[in-house]
């Protein structure tokens, strides 16, 4: 008859089976014992920052409507989507690897007490006999069984360490089988949660392909009809111009709090490093579409770079904005001497804040596509006096000309 609440030996090997399928199927590698304390410290920080993340994200598509009246709010909707999923996906699988480690230390748990376990058998199976032999008060039988007076203290006491270990071992073997039927039945409730995360994760995985296909063929749909490139470029249109007015009002405000030793960067004008290597995508001014036959305004240039490139500041100053800006993404302007600001759009995180004072190098964002139509890059602008100018004219001429041919060629 089996012990209620205990799972049975089947159950049990399926268990242990199903669980060394999910170890073999993870990632290979041993882990160490090197650096464990890090990397858990680590690993809390990150889960941490993506629950934040998810929170941000989960209140703003609350805020957003389903049915966008717009076609940059839809992108925008898709974005928001695309990167809580993407959130979701990076929790899922930490959650997973946080499981893979407690089925393998249950798994070594389990073998240890196995072992201890058939290590003891034979002893006890033998103890047992022997006891059995002797019959009830066996152990006071081994004492009569002393001839002599003078032994009967030696013999008490070489019978009490044999009660004592036969004792110990028993209890150790009872305490064995408890424990191994307790860790059996954790392994099976964890192996159960294993086995529906990781069909979540291929759930979520699919979600997140079914989502980025979608903008990818809406993209699609606007550059093949003319009626939905024209009004996109109407809405982009519309977008620099909130974000001049954005960055006017920026410069009408209160200057950025910089330390007077700072240097003008007006300066240092074909001298600046570029805020991220790659080549340049679309060009500063204006562009014809020969298809749609319609000209659309470039305040900046985008550069390509891989998602999660570092991006640095391109001189000192103070950071003015580091928020979602309609058109760009994640959106971080940093105001620098003499009513200067340099803009970085379509990022995927900030490392810096609105209020941080960054130098010249600094790394203050990461590359993303969010707010971009043609994949990861990153926007750059410069704004003197309120008015856009071409990049081109302040970064590092040898770069300028490195760039140029990058986007001439082939």
């Amino acid at each position: 008859m089996k012990r209620a609440g205990r799972p049975s030996s089947g159950w049990a090997v399926c268990a242990v089976l199903v669980a060394l399928a999910l170890l073999a199927a993870r990632a290979p590698g041993e882990e160490t014992t090197d650096g464990v304390e890090d990397r858990l410290a680590a690993e809390e920080a990150k889960l941490r920052l993506i629950n934040d993340r998810l929170a941000v994200l989960g209140k703003e598509l609350g805020s957003l409507d389903d049915k966008q009246t717009t076609l940059l709010g839809e992108l925008h909707r898709l974005e928001v989507q695309i990167r809580y999923t993407h959130e979701e996906l990076e929790l899922m699988k930490l959650e997973l690897d946080r499981g893979y480690r407690e089925v393998d230390a249950l798994l070594k748990q389990i073998q240890a007490l196995e072992s201890s376990i058939q290590t003891l058998r034979p002893y006890l199976s033998h103890r047992s006999v022997s006891l059995y032999k002797l019959g009830q008060l066996s152990y006071v039988r081994l004492l009569l069984s002393v001839e002599e007076p003078s032994e009967l203290t030696r013999a008490y006491r070489y019978v009490s360490r044999l009660a004592r270990a036969d004792g110990v071992k028993i209890g150790r073997f009872l305490s064995d089988q408890e424990a191994l039927e307790v860790n059996k039945s954790r392994l099976l409730v964890r192996t159960k949660e294993m086995l529906e995360k990781r069909n979540q994760l291929q759930a979520t995985t699919k979600t997140l392909e079914r989502q980025k296909t979608t903008k990818e063929t809406l993209l699609a749909e606007i550059y093949e009809r003319r009626e939905m490139a024209e009004t996109l470029a109407f809405e982009l249109e519309d977008a620099r111009g909130k974000l001049g007015n954005f960055v006017s009002r920026l410069a009408q405000g209160e200057p950025p709090e910089l330390d007077p030793v700072f240097l003008p960067i007006r300066l240092f004008r074909g001298e600046l490093g570029w805020p991220v290597n790659g080549k340049v995508g679309t060009q500063f001014g204006k562009h014809y579409h020969p298809r749609f036959r319609t000209v659309t305004v470039q305040n900046g240039i985008e550069i390509e770079a891989p998602l999660s490139t570092a991006v640095t500041a391109v001189y000192d100053g103070q950071v003015a904005f580091a928020s979602w800006f309609q058109g760009y993404g994640k959106l971080l302007i940093i105001g620098h001497p003499k009513n200067v600001y340099s803009l970085y759009g379509h990022l995927s995180d900030f490392k810096v804040q609105e209020g941080d004072i960054v130098y010249r190098g600094d790394e203050v964002a990461l590359v993303g596509d969010t707010g971009s139509l043609t994949g990861p890059s990153l926007y750059f602008e410069i704004r003197e006096d309120g008015k856009p100018v071409d990049p081109a004219g302040w970064l590092t001429r040898a770069a300028s000309l490195e760039k140029r041919r990058a986007t001439d060629s082939p």
